[in-house]
């Protein structure tokens, strides 16, 4: 879909030039190399196993199982939570990210982009695109949020992380802290472009201190300050298993394998590198 005229489409490449992270294609009909994303995770064949290692191995070198997965879930999440956080923040739209909804583009058997089928989104009754044909218009935020639980968690990471599973076999524990440290990561680029920054404080709360959330405490975000500048830091409560590849052994910055302590020297020292 070309068009820029839909309002969903139009407010995705608005965050995009804020971060191209937090933009996200609409596959057009009249494109080949777009296929159906759940067609790859209900297969019954070995293609996710072998699309899971190849990626693995390209990305981190490895051959393990359980790190080939973590790359991949990584690259599937950073294509999928970023633009979704980034319109529930920044708009109060959440696009309905369901696995039925999610398109793979292909190039050469790679996957090199990952979009919706549809631009369909769910807005809160004063949104401006509240009257659009693919706006589910729902009464509040709370309604709003449980709607991102149910299109983004329920109806498609759930099911990613039961096939990886499955498959692989991948680690259910590596793969859920893996959902978590990219929302972390999504609401860390967000405050650095947001004036009202509890915008972001209060995304953080919701999606950490909900029990019947999938990521439930899996990371705690806190603001950091340091010579003047501050920026919103996750502590993870689980490991991506990157280290594992690293000829130094080493950690991220964040990992719950490194001290608190070392953590908060490595966050300042990346407000030390902000320009």
């Amino acid at each position: 879909m070309t068009t820029t005229g839909h309002p969903l489409i139009r407010s995705l490449r608005e965050a995009g030039e804020l971060d191209p992270y937090l933009d996200m294609p609409v596959r057009d009909v009249n494109d080949t190399g777009w296929s159906p994303a759940i067609a790859l995770f209900e297969a019954e064949d070995t293609s996710l196993r072998e699309l899971v290692m190849s990626y693995g191995y390209a990305r981190w070198g490895t051959t393990n199982n359980h790190v080939a997965a973590s790359a991949f879930i990584i690259a599937y999440l950073t294509r999928l939570i970023f633009p979704m956080v980034g319109q529930y923040v920044l708009k109060k739209r959440v696009p309905r990210v369901t696995l039925e909804n999610l398109s793979f583009h292909r190039t050469d058997g790679r996957i090199d982009a990952t979009g919706l089928s549809y631009p369909q989104f769910a807005v809160l009754p004063n949104d401006p695109a509240a009257d659009h044909p693919d706006a589910e218009v729902l009464s509040s935020e709370t309604d709003l949020y449980q709607q991102l639980k149910d299109w983004a968690f329920k109806s498609n990471l759930e099911i990613v992380i039961a096939a990886l599973r499955r498959s692989v076999p991948a680690s259910f524990k590596v793969s859920q802290n893996a959902v978590a440290a990219s929302c972390g990561q999504a609401l860390h680029r967000l405050y650095d472009h947001v004036e009202d920054k509890n915008l972001v404080l209060r995304a953080a709360e919701a999606f950490f201190g909900d029990p019947s959330s999938l990521i439930y405490r899996q990371i705690s975000m806190e603001v950091i300050e340091h010579k003047g500048r501050s920026g919103f830091f996750a502590r993870r409560a689980g490991c991506c298993l990157v280290w594992r590849t690293r000829e130094d052994g080493g950690y991220c910055s964040n990992c719950i394998l490194q001290p608190r302590e070392e953590q908060t020297r490595q966050f300042k020292e990346m407000l030390e590198r902000v320009n």
